[in-house]
């Protein structure tokens, strides 16, 4: 006892220790000096981007994508942030030494002047899109007396215009340095005019003397080919395959039965029940919710039974997707759908930095209501008495409330509260509406067409896995990875399991998504990138979204050019034609010191004789598909002389040039003269095309960049 009472004694001190030893251990990785993914997060050329720069603008960019619904808010903040902040660095010393800025006075004409920035267009448009020149210019002569949300998301807009509009200073510059010189034009218009008429016969490389079966490749070959192409396989960033299984969490037929008996049971208690409201708060996936709906909003068995049912039918438990469902239709009414108001908000003492008295708030209430019954122009109103300034970015306190909105205001008040308030008023309506916080004054200005919806109290049981079957299948999961320690047996371990083994080939460090894996994938992908992970490893049981994984690290791929395996199908078709191309050649060149009659020589091949007009320019060669190199050879000759055979990519060539009609070459009168002047504005026009799509990614590959997010993300 007397052990314990100086435990007790000293417990603050203990407890002190403990967490800072909890502290050093949760920060020990990031304040770690060998730890220089946080200062060193991305690093271009000498430049370097750290962690806590890169987390404050993809946060920004995930808010935005938040509020605008996107469906994979993770990957595309990623790409977006990474994009940014890179290309800006580049853009940054590319431009700079060349003396291109944006000037302030252009940055205000971009941003509040006659044409602004679409960007600035649209913050100072307000929902409708109308741009108003005086108001965006009065915000940024006033900018002291609007909100800091307000500002900070005007300052955000205009580094972004800035930004864009240093880019594409940069990037014009580029594109209007292309000319050709007309000699060039002259030449290139020379050789778009360049025909030939040929007779030809084609001997394909699926002919019966060199099926595949004739054809015998070995590795050697293979290697040497693959050597002497290496630069056709670049690989700009490092690739990993893996493969792996999947343990689905899903319900048992025991589990199954035993949720239907659960939902008839509280079923017969919420038919029972005087307060179905309150009954469906006690079920642990419902949440009763107030709101009225119109047709074709509810799962569609409730819209069909209940819209035109008495109130107080019920509906009997169905299955609609991972869910059990029950209901019971409480209320009808004919709402609108939408209420357009003006409000204001004037504050009570303590709320939006207000230094007064709840006596002096209805004071100031009652002055801004007797202003507007005189006719005083709102925005005026609002400016003098309003806690909440205009903003030009939200249209200067107009908004639109739905029925059935989660919306909720500063002052804790709902925006469904505000819509059953004034839903029963006509439009221009005038009335206040008080919260703990403050007095709202609200106009209403139009209310959408009366409809018909109902109310309705909905129970719901998740159809899930009970945790009996949880434990059994993640017991089964981690007995399948117990004793795994390579690749090999791995894999002959799934084919004993007969499990359904998955891959995925060319897997990127900034991957989110796995075929067969739910949600994001990134746990799989960070481990399969981990320094520590090698070739051959496999991975703990990974616990995802109703899944369990196991993966191994199959194969790694470097980044330069790729591996033989990579391509190894590829190199395979090509040493086998180039093989086949020997075989045809020593035939047909035999049969050619025997005759050059092209005719015999198709019926002796089985092949048949086309004649085809072909340009310079081309790209296919008739019907025979892309044969660029062919052409060039059948351009080098000269018309009617011998047959000729031809090596080509779909097969052997026997040709005879029958006609080759080339333009004279600098004999330019007026007519060639407009003629390669409109050949140099098409140049460039692409070329200019042409930078504005490709020249950040070329630039990139000037810059040694090396990317860390796949260690944090």
């Amino acid at each position: 006892m007397a052990v314990i009472g100086k435990i007790r004694k000293h417990s603050v001190i203990l407890l002190v220790i403990v967490a800072v030893a909890l502290l050093a251990f949760i920060l020990g990785d990031f304040v770690r000096p060998q730890n220089k993914h946080l200062s060193e997060f991305i690093i271009i050329g000498k430049d370097k981007i750290n962690y806590y720069d890169y987390l404050d603008q993809y946060n920004y960019y995930s808010d935005l994508l938040k509020k605008n619904g996107s469906e994979n808010v993770e990957a595309e903040a990623n790409d977006y942030t990474f994009n940014e902040m890179v290309d800006s660095i580049i853009v940054n010393n590319q431009a700079s030494p060349l003396g291109i800025m944006v000037t302030a006075e252009e940055l205000r004409d971009l941003m509040a002047g006659e044409k602004p920035h679409p960007y600035a267009q649209r913050f100072f448009g307000g929902p409708e899109g109308n741009y108003n020149m005086q108001l965006a210019q009065g915000f940024l002569d006033n900018m002291d007396q609007y909100d800091s949300a307000s500002v900070a998301n005007y300052l955000y807009i205009e580094k972004l215009v800035e930004k864009e509009t240093y880019r594409n200073k940069y990037l014009n510059l580029l594109a209007k340095s292309f000319y050709t010189p007309k000699v060039f034009a002259h030449k290139a218009q020379e050789e778009n005019g360049m025909k030939a008429l040929v007779q030809t016969a084609q001997i394909s490389y699926s002919h019966e003397l060199v099926s595949d079966d004739k054809i015998k490749v070995s590795e050697e070959d293979l290697k040497k080919w693959y050597e002497e192409n290496l630069y056709r396989f670049p690989q700009d960033n490092e690739l990993r395959n893996i493969e792996y299984v999947i343990f689905e969490i899903k319900p048992s037929e025991r589990d199954l039965q035993e949720i239907e008996t659960e939902v008839r049971e509280k079923y017969a208690q919420f038919v029972e029940s005087e307060t179905p409201q309150l009954f469906v708060n006690t079920l642990i996936d419902s949440r009763f919710d107030s709101s009225f709906f119109k047709q074709n909003e509810l799962p569609a068995h409730i819209d069909t039974l209940l819209f035109n049912a008495p109130i107080g039918t019920f509906v009997e438990p169905f299955i609609d997707g991972d869910y059990w469902i029950f209901a019971k239709l409480l209320a009808t009414e004919s709402r609108p759908d939408s209420l357009h108001v003006n409000f204001m908000f004037i504050a009570n003492e303590g709320m939006q930095n207000a230094p007064r008295k709840k006596e002096e708030a209805k004071l100031l209430v009652d002055s801004a209501f007797l202003a507007l019954i005189n006719g005083q122009a709102f925005y005026d109103v609002a400016n003098q008495f309003s806690d909440v300034k205009p903003d030009p970015q939200n249209d200067s306190l107009r908004v639109w409330l739905e029925d059935g909105s989660d919306q909720i205001f500063f002052d804790r008040s709902t925006a469904q509260e505000f819509f059953d308030t004034l839903s029963n008023f006509m439009p221009g309506i005038m009335t206040r509406y008080e919260s703990e916080l403050g007095t709202w004054i609200f106009i209403l200005n139009h209310k959408t067409a009366i409809e018909k919806k109902i109310q309705v109290a909905m129970g719901k049981k998740l159809i899930e896995a009970s945790t009996e079957t949880f434990d059994n299948i993640e017991s089964a999961a981690n007995n399948f990875v117990n004793g795994l320690d390579a690749y090999e047996k791995f894999d002959k371990k799934v084919t004993e399991s007969n499990l359904n083994k998955r891959s995925f080939e060319r897997l990127t460090a900034m991957a989110y998504n796995i075929p067969g894996i739910t949600g994001s994938a990134r746990e799989i992908v960070r481990w399969a990138y981990d320094e520590q992970t090698e070739k051959g490893n496999v991975s703990n049981v990974f616990n995802l979204n109703n899944m369990f994984v196991v993966a191994s690290l199959k194969d790694i791929y470097p980044k330069g050019h790729m591996a033989l395996d990579q391509v190894r199908s590829f190199v395979e078709s090509m040493v086998k034609r180039d093989k086949k191309a020997e075989i045809l050649t020593k035939n047909i060149n035999a049969s050619l010191a025997k005759t050059k009659d092209i005719h015999q020589l198709a019926t002796q091949y089985k092949s048949t004789i086309d004649t085809v007009n072909v340009s310079f320019s081309d790209r296919n060669f008739g019907h025979y598909g892309p044969e660029a190199g062919l052409i060039g050879k059948i351009f080098a000759q000269k018309a009617n002389q011998s047959l000729k055979l031809f090596k080509g990519d779909m097969g052997m060539y026997l040709v005879n040039v029958m006609k080759i009609d080339i333009p004279s070459s600098l004999q330019v009168d007026k007519n060639q003269g407009n003629s390669a002047e409109m050949f140099n504005q098409q140049q460039s026009m692409m070329y200019q095309s042409k930078i504005q799509n490709s020249a950040m990614p070329a630039l990139r590959k000037l810059y040694k960049i090396e990317d860390n997010r796949y260690k944090v993300f």
